[in-house]
């Protein structure tokens, strides 16, 4: 069974597992998504939303859930519940970001002066210690410093770890540059550089396959 994507034409929340799938060799089918059977269809939509990912083993919603699902099933886990977890908690913290970054987006409209507040909330190294509900690329920085190896987030191999630094810095070096993102956190941006480097992904970066659009309101 040739495992389906069921989103909408942006990249969003769908991009990870599409990185994922393209990084392990996996050919995989798009289809778009019907908003009004995706409100009411809740025998496969259970949380009116999607993206939606179905294969062999499943009919799954939630985002980070279809991930964490490709991980378990083409090695892309790590070795180990240490490594796991690992993992686990670089994936917490860019769903934190991500939070953070779609209110940019959709309710700030990438406005210069929130772009600037954004930037010392959840960028400078001097407001690790403010309120920013844990969102921090030093954080992150930190874990892959100390988790990593071989310039992979986790251990030494590939992981969805990688997968979701690769799209958080991704959508990140769209709206600040790629040169003052890489200044500010170069490991980051070096798990970015070796993502990118996979043959399948840089196969799919390149192609027209790709969608456009990264959010819905046209911005980032």
């Amino acid at each position: 069974m040739t495992p389906t994507v069921f989103y909408f034409p942006i990249r969003g929340r769908a991009e990870p597992i599409r990185l994922a799938l393209v990084a392990m060799g996996i050919e995989y089918e798009e289809q778009a998504v019907d908003y009004g059977e995706m409100k009411s269809a809740l025998e496969k939509y259970p949380f009116a939303q999607c993206p939606r990912f179905v294969d062999e083993d499943g009919d799954i919603s939630q985002s980070n859930t279809i991930l964490r699902h490709i991980g378990r099933k083409h090695g892309l886990y790590g070795k180990g519940l240490k490594e796991a977890a690992e993992i686990d908690m670089l994936a917490d913290g860019v769903e934190d970001i991500k939070r953070k970054y779609l209110s940019l987006i959709y309710t700030d409209q990438l406005a210069e002066e929130a772009k600037a507040a954004y930037w010392t909330a959840h960028f400078d190294p001097a407001t690790t210690g403010g309120r920013n509900g844990g969102a921090h690329f030093a954080y992150l920085s930190h874990l892959v410093a100390k988790c990593g190896s071989g310039g992979w987030a986790v251990g030494g191999a590939l992981s969805i770890a990688d997968i979701l630094l690769f799209d958080i810095v991704d959508v990140h070096q769209r709206a600040f540059g790629e040169d003052k993102f890489a200044a500010a956190y170069p490991n980051l941006a070096a798990v970015y550089k070796q993502v990118e480097a996979i043959p399948g992904v840089k196969a799919y970066l390149e192609s027209p396959g790709r969608m456009a659009k990264v959010n819905g309101n046209g911005l980032g």
